[in-house]
């Protein structure tokens, strides 16, 4: 409230006799409780998080899945409705489920149910029917998250890895950034202006071609780099030293590159946008 600061300082400069000192000692309380109340509307409420770990052992027709999760939670979400609209969207990505309102526990026993669904009848059996009792495949899903603060904004991480037979399993990191303040996800054009953000789609393709040293498209697509398929993406890590893009296997590249994260320091792109 920077337009209270002049008038406090108008108050002590006027005159005043006993009787107005009481009237002057009532209006500096009242801005002192104002600019108290506009300090704490300001302040985001930290958030302070908790592992919600649910294991269970999934049998369907024809498989078993090992399933574990590892859920980081907002433990003093309820009452904070930025902090309950973050919980309820980690939910519904940590647990892939679309406009669901339930907790964590709850989320994990649909997912769980939803996956013994999908995998109940494996397309390789006559019929879509295992012979009874027989097991054909015998899979693991694994999800785990982390949190933490930067500033005002809170970063999700969820590395997700499973195999459901086949040759070999998959895996993926996926990253949202909230604001603290209102509870929205952001954007890169949120936190990025659109010059800063066309320097930054260059300089990912510039660094993965200098780490793995290459000069053309040729060299990176022998590497085994989708060349076409290298720019900004919105899976990306904010963290106090800098910004870490995050691609997964077949985004960019073939499965064999594994995941490739491309990293700048704030330092880094200080440089970088101002042409250094």
């Amino acid at each position: 409230m920077p337009l209270l600061r002049p008038f406090i300082a108008y108050l002590y400069s006027i005159p005043y006799t006993f009787k107005e000192m009481r009237t002057r000692t009532s209006l500096l309380l009242a801005c002192v409780v104002l600019l108290a109340f506009a300090g704490c509307a300001k302040r985001p409420v930290q958030p302070r998080f908790t592992t919600e770990s649910i294991d269970s052992l999934l049998r369907g027709e024809g498989f078993v899945c090992h399933v574990e999760y590892r859920f980081a939670s907002i433990r003093n979400a309820a009452g904070h409705p930025a902090l309950e609209a973050i919980e309820r969207a980690n939910v519904g990505y940590f647990f892939d489920l679309e406009n669901f309102s339930g907790s964590a526990r709850e989320a994990a026993d649909s997912s769980m149910a939803h996956f013994a669904r999908e995998y109940a009848m494996p397309s390789d059996v006559p019929d879509g029917v295992a012979p009874r009792g027989e097991i054909l495949w015998e899979g693991e899903l694994s999800v785990e998250s982390e949190a933490s603060v930067v500033d005002s904004l809170l970063c999700y991480v969820i590395t997700r890895s499973s195999y459901t037979g086949g040759a070999h399993g998959m895996y993926a990191t996926v990253c949202h950034t909230y604001s603290l303040t209102d509870g929205f996800e952001l954007s890169l054009a949120d936190l990025f202006e659109a010059r800063q953000l066309e320097i930054l789609n260059r300089a990912i393709r510039e660094k993965i071609a200098d780490e793995h040293g290459a000069t053309s498209d040729e060299e990176l697509s022998a590497l085994g780099f989708f060349p076409e398929s290298i720019g900004l993406t919105e899976n990306f890590l904010i963290t106090p030293e800098g910004i870490t893009f995050c691609y997964n296997p077949y985004e960019i590249g073939c499965y064999a590159l594994g995941g490739v994260e491309v990293a700048f320091t704030w330092e880094e792109l200080s440089g970088r946008f101002a042409g250094r």
